[in-house]
This record gives C-alpha cells, structure tokens and sequence, in this order.
C-alpha cells in the first residue's frame, strides 16, 4: 500500500536552469546507468560502485542529476524501500536539513551525523564546506550504499559507521578519502574516536530500546539520568554531547512531544540545569513527505544560561510538488496530482540562526530559571506571548435569526404519533423528549442574554390509540405511501437538526470569549 498510487516530481534550481526531473524519470534512468531493473537490486550496485571507484558510474550520476546540492538517491530510497513502521524512516526535507546545517555552523574541522539515512542532512553541511571530515553513522544495511555513493560523488573525506548508535553493536566501518574528483572508499578494521565540532541528527522518533547493564557504566550515560525504555529519543541525544567538542554546536530533529514528555522529565532537567540547550524551534506541520507528525529542532551547546525559543510553525511557504500516478489503468497513470508540503524559507532559515528577539507569536529569550518554574516544559508556546485578538462574527441576533428559521420550517410539519406506532417505527422516545427538553432550555438561557429562539416542537408522542397525524385513517392497515412519507420527513428532520447544530456551535462561538471576558453576564 506504501508504495501505491504515485510518485513525486523533483523540482531542484540548478546554476543555468531549472530541473525538473519525476521521480519515476529519475529511477528509470538511475537503474539504467547501474544496469539493474529494481531498486532493491540498486543497493547492492550502488556499494560495488564505490569500493571499485567506478568513475565512469559516478560521471554518468551526475549527468543525469547536474546538481548534487539536493539528495536525489534519499528521494528514490524513501519512496520505494524506506521502512517507516518498524525502522521510522522518514528521511529529512531539504529546508530543515538546511536550517540545522547553518544553525550548527562553529567554523570547526569534523561533522558528525547520527542515524544518517542516506545523508541528506552531511550534504547541506558539505554545501556550506565541503572541506570539512564528515563521519555518518547508520544501522540499516540497506542504505548504507546510498549514503557511501552520495559522499563519493560529492568528493567528501569522511567515515561511515555502519552500526547500532545505541548498543554500539558494530556491523562494518569504511573509510571515504577525498580524490581528484570523486573519493575512494574502503573497509577498516578500526571505528574511530569521534569528537565533533557540528553535529547533525534526525534520529527515528520514539522507538523503544533496552539499556542493560553494561550501557548503564557507559561512559555516555554516566551520572545522567537512564531515557524510558518505551522512548530512545534522548537516547539519542546522550550519545551525540558525550561525542560533542566544548565548543562545539549539535541539533536534533525530534517529534514535539520530546519537549513536554513527562517520562523525559529527568532527562530535560539534566539537561537544561546543566546549560546544555541553546535554541529550541517549533516547525510547521505538513513538512515530511510520509508523515504529518509536528516536530522540533532542539540546538545543545555548552554554557547556557538562557534559551532562544521559536515558535515557527506558522512561518513556512506551500510547495506543491507534482504527483504522477504509477500503478493502475492509463487513467491514473496519465494523471498528475500535486502534493502541497510546507517549506521553511531561506529568510524565516536566517532568523532562526540569528539573535532571538521578544516577538510576540513568535520569538522570546527565557531564563533557565523561567524553564525550571515551569517544570521543564520546553515547548515555545509556553513562553511566547500571544496577543488576544476579539474574534469577528455576526450579530448574535441574526445568527438566531438563521436558526429560527430552521426551527419553523422543521415545526411546519408536526407529526402526532401513539407511542406504541412509534417505537414500532424504531424511534428514540426518550431521544427525541431529551432534544425537546434541551430546546427549551436553550430557550431559556439564550432569553436570559436578550437573544430570542424558536423552541423544537415538531412531534408528539400520544397514548391515544393509533394515533398518526398526518393522518392515518384506517385503525388497522398502515398505508404503503404513509410508511415512505414518514421515512422522508425522519430524513428531513435529520438534515434540520443538522443544520440547527452548526448554527448553535457559530452562536456558542461567538458567545463564548464574551462570557469569559465579562462582557456579557448570563443570568440565572
């Protein structure tokens, strides 16, 4: 099913022109170059490729693509092998990969990218530098090959790591030398040490994960406080600041609720008291193409003393990015669609690198102790003012006025029915009381603010026998015709009551924010 009904067109700005390339195109012809027909065989050309240096491949690549600023083998990789339920691969947009490459920027020597997929987030960084030594660290085999053939076309010095961040179960290290064009790649027997300057991650959100004993004397979660086995968010984050220089910089992608989550109460208040969080973003919705999950950028250093906090999540452009169908019959596979996903801007981009200023809806710098009164709850919104703004409606009495005439018209055609026909009929006699009880009293308290309504009273249950009006005259044989005529006025009465339902909800909106304030007073 995940991988059913389309696929994305890539639309990336080259220096001379604009190329837009569907995903489809670009699979097809990324195949033809490695000679294989799917791309579960891709992976495995792709990593012969780079231990043989096959320059030839790594030229005909980026022919086909022209830039290498955008991470086309992440777009094949995410739509047709990307494991999102047991893995949570949901691999990293192009503008949050650009925010966290500019936001770590520190002037140092070593990046460090954990659970690196296949790289999106090491190639902006390589954008801004490409002479820094950029270390990746990935546990799924599978895009292992993707991400060593996208550091070797880009002619990167570095080392990828192909093991379980978290256990440290380690499958294979390889080591990629800067070359005349592209980098060599081979196997080492050894990991090395890794102390960063910028560190980079979007790990997989909220997986479970043990921490047995042995991990309990590591040196990364000595005298912190253990992460929730139900929850390896900070896990995560633990391991990247026991590998991060003192003056080095480090930001995390992570779901939002990272930043109120009660079982990672101790974690945050480590963390926090200890001057490690610099920077925390809340990031529009809709940004991911496989998920709309909201999420954060949370920026560690060391030192901290006050934290910037953003809330961006209404600061973002509608990209729409074309669909074509791929499976099916000629009339879906000859259809386009458009996929709108949210982007950040390179402005909105600059703003969140630079100084925080007090924004109200936006932006506040806040005091460790103003985190700490606030029980380590980390989420902007809970520190950035937010101006009242007095909700517009229409005058009360003419949103009245709209369900009054609703009411007439549902009225207009009373039915007076014995109880016994009625239940027969399968009505709700205690449904339909209720409804008329709770008229009344809406009646009543709207009369109490001035405004008038039409009580319900468009049925009537009777204990006299056979009673039925509209009317049935014959004490023992239902008419056919009567049967289809009440069937339709219960339809009708359904259709008024939901309309009466609107209007109430537009009238208990705009009653609302006034009874709160005081404006109006509801007598009883």
């Amino acid at each position: 099913v995940e991988k059913m009904l389309c696929v994305v067109q890539i639309h990336a700005c080259c220096s001379n022109s604009e190329v837009n390339m569907e995903l489809k195109e670009l699979c097809e012809k990324t195949l033809q170059i490695f000679k294989v027909k799917s791309v579960s065989e891709l992976s495995g050309k792709l990593l012969e490729t780079v231990i043989n240096c096959d320059t030839e491949k790594y030229q005909q690549f980026c022919n086909l693509v022209e830039d290498l600023s955008v991470d086309w083998l992440q777009k094949i990789f995410q739509y047709y092998e990307a494991d999102r339920k047991e893995k949570k691969q949901d691999y990293t947009p192009k503008s949050i990969c650009t925010l966290c490459a500019q936001i770590t920027e520190t002037g140092g020597e070593i990046v460090y990218d954990i659970c690196a997929g296949s790289g999106a987030l090491t190639i902006q960084k390589w954008i801004d530098n490409p002479e820094k030594l950029f270390i990746c660290e990935e546990l799924d085999t599978k895009v292992i090959s993707f991400l060593l053939f996208n550091m070797a076309v880009r002619n990167m010095n570095g080392y990828v790591i192909n093991r379980d961040v978290l256990t440290l179960e380690s499958i294979k290290t390889y080591r990629i030398t800067k070359g005349d064009k592209f980098s060599t790649v081979e196997v080492i027997s050894h990991i090395p040490t890794i102390k960063a300057d910028e560190i980079i991650s979007n790990p997989p959100y909220n997986i479970k994960w043990d921490a047995p004993m042995p991990m309990l004397a590591d040196e990364r979660f000595q005298n912190k406080p253990i992460p929730p086995s139900s929850n390896a968010n900070y896990a995560f984050v633990i391991t990247a600041l026991s590998r991060l220089k003192d003056n080095g910089k480090c930001a995390f992608v992570l779901p939002c609720g990272a930043l109120q989550f009660q079982p990672e109460l101790e974690i945050r208040k480590y963390l926090v008291d200890n001057g490690y969080i610099e920077e925390v973003i809340a990031l529009p919705r809709s940004m991911f193409e496989s998920t709309d999950i909201p999420t954060c950028i949370i920026v560690f250093s060391c030192g901290n003393q006050e934290i910037k906090m953003f809330d961006a999540r209404q600061k973002y452009k509608e990209e729409g990015r074309k669909q074509n169908g791929q499976f099916g019959d000629a009339s879906h596979t000859n259809r386009t669609y458009t996929k709108i996903v949210n982007v950040l801007t390179p402005e909105t981009i600059e703003i969140l690198c630079g100084e925080c200023d007090n924004i109200p809806e936006f932006s506040k710098t806040v005091t460790i102790s103003d985190i700490q009164q606030n029980n380590y709850n980390l989420s902007p919104a809970q520190y950035i003012e937010f101006e009242y703004k007095e909700p517009k409606h229409r005058d009360y009495q003419e949103i009245a006025d709209n369900y009054n005439y609703i009411v007439r018209m549902q009225n207009s055609c009373k039915l007076v029915i014995n109880k016994t026909l009625a239940k027969q009929f399968g009505f709700d006699l205690d449904l339909y009381k209720q409804d008329k009880a709770n008229s009344e009293d809406i009646v009543y308290q709207m009369g109490n603010l001035g405004i008038k309504l039409e009580k319900c009273d468009y049925i009537q249950f009777t204990k006299n026998k056979n009673e039925f009006v509209f009317k049935a005259n014959d004490k023992e044989i239902l008419p056919e015709m009567l049967i289809q005529l009440l069937n339709v006025w219960k339809n009708q009465i359904a259709l008024l009551n939901t309309m009466q339902n609107q209007y109430l909800t537009e009238l208990r909106d705009a009653l609302l924010p006034d009874l709160m304030s005081g404006k109006l007073e509801l007598k009883v």
